[in-house]
């Protein structure tokens, strides 16, 4: 049942409005002719939602919201009048009103917008009561970010417990900047490096304060903008409703963004990608590189921050620690804040051959932990034969254009058993990474 108090001053509008909304079995309504009688009732009673014209003989509907903020009473509130324009549209949004709705001529089509507004409001505050519930923060690793981390800090909901910015050795005026903002908002934290350590190594420092803190959800952000706070709430749900225990953004089911892609990136990106789902054994996951994660108390106790790679290459890293723990990890779709322009990737070749060797040393550590010591499957020997047989084809094939080219002996018979090798060593790698995908489906990764 949904609670809602309605205020308007034309008692023929309020009985109408009240009579239409309590159609619905699922809304109760106290109808209110004044301002001071919902005062009244708002001190004696809690509601789920207000509804309210702007109008009104005693002070109008931006001044009630305003003293309902003041009160410390966050009950969503919608602006439902006959009279108003853009700018009182705008001035209602931006003081903190749900919705905004006028009044038209067709009263039908206005109350089925109005009920459906009521149950959103409904709907979005128990949503945040929820993640009130839970110690939920905000890691923002930055570093000369002067012109964009205020509004980053400014944009984090009321929900969000803490906010960990960790600033990496800044040069410019973004120290200064996070100072301001956390003498504003006690709920932000600043975390300095003294030298340049680089991104990981700043999620590390995060994520131990998280833990030191006991936050039982730890959401990471970069602090260039590239992530838009509204979207918390599709990361942090599958966490709370224990459907996952890592969440990682996927900006790639964007047509815009891959088209905007320069084309050596989205070449890297993709290499990359394959390299990180053979490494950590989430197959399904369509943009490990993405920064934009959120992490439960649980996953994160276990994998152990200070184990974590302390370069760019981090979070391909964290992937591979939390599927040998046997951790679920989601997709979560998001726009990305601003597309890829030729030119803004600083990455060079080198970056990708370091992370390439990164991955690979996480995937003999990922099969030796999880397939032989902390479990057993014989995907680890499919691996193993399959790239015996492969080597043995090479070295075979070369052997035998040898014994073409110089010793003019026949191609045939060397020639066919390198392809046999070949296709052998090629169905034992397949198998394998049949298995490793059922593992992840095991463990309900989606």
């Amino acid at each position: 049942m949904i609670s809602v108090l309605l205020v308007e001053d034309e008692p023929e509008v309020l009985e109408l409005t009240r009579l239409f909304l309590e159609r619905d079995t699922e809304l109760s309504v106290d109808a209110c002719l004044s301002v001071k009688e919902a005062l009244r009732k708002l001190n004696t009673k809690i509601y789920n939602v207000i509804v309210t014209d702007y109008y009104m003989p005693e002070i109008n509907g931006i001044q009630l919201l305003k003293t309902l903020k003041f009160q410390g009473i966050d009950t969503p509130l919608i602006m439902f009048t006959g009279k108003g324009d853009e700018e009182v549209a705008i001035d209602a949004l931006n003081f903190g009103a749900a919705f905004y709705l006028q009044k038209s001529e067709n009263p039908r089509f206005q109350f089925a917008k109005l009920r459906k507004m009521i149950y959103e409001a409904a709907l979005k505050q128990r949503t945040e009561e929820i993640y009130r519930e839970n110690n939920i923060c905000v890691i923002i690793p930055v570093h000369n970010n002067e012109k964009l981390i205020g509004p980053i800090l400014e944009s984090i909901p009321d929900y969000i417990f803490r906010i960990y910015v960790i600033d990496d050795a800044s040069t410019d005026k973004t120290p200064e900047i996070i100072r301001t903002c956390a003498e504003k908002d006690t709920r932000i934290t600043p975390i300095r490096h003294e030298m340049h350590k680089g991104t990981g190594s700043s999620i590390k420092s995060g994520y131990r304060e998280a833990l030191r803190e006991s936050m039982d959800i730890a959401v990471v952000m970069s602090g260039d903008n590239q992530m838009d706070p509204k979207y918390l709430p599709a990361f942090l749900d599958p966490i709370i409703k224990r459907k996952a225990d890592y969440a990682v953004g996927n900006r790639l089911q964007a047509p815009q963004y891959r088209k905007d892609f320069p084309r050596w990136r989205f070449f890297g990106n993709a290499i990359l990608t394959l390299f990180t789902k053979i490494a950590s054994g989430y197959w399904q996951l369509m943009d490990p590189q993405n920064r934009y994660t959120a992490i439960s108390r649980t996953a994160l106790e276990r994998i152990d921050p200070n184990t974590i790679y302390s370069r760019a290459g981090y979070s391909n890293d964290i992937l591979v620690r939390l599927n040998t723990q046997g951790f679920r990890a989601v997709n979560v779709n998001h726009p990305a804040g601003y597309p890829v322009k030729e030119g803004s990737d600083s990455r060079s070749p080198s970056y990708y051959f370091r992370l390439l060797g990164l991955l690979c040393r996480d995937f003999f550590w990922r099969m030796k932990e999880k397939y032989l010591i902390l479990n057993f499957h014989p995907l680890v020997f499919f691996y193993v034969f399959g790239t015996l047989c492969i080597l043995s084809s090479l070295f075979l094939g070369i052997y035998a254009l040898w014994g073409k080219l110089v010793e003019m002996e026949p191609l045939l018979v060397r020639a066919t058993l390198a392809l046999i090798l070949l296709f052998i060593g090629s169905m034992f790698i397949l198998f394998a990474m049949l298995f490793d995908m059922e593992q992840e489906r095991n463990i309900g990764a989606f």
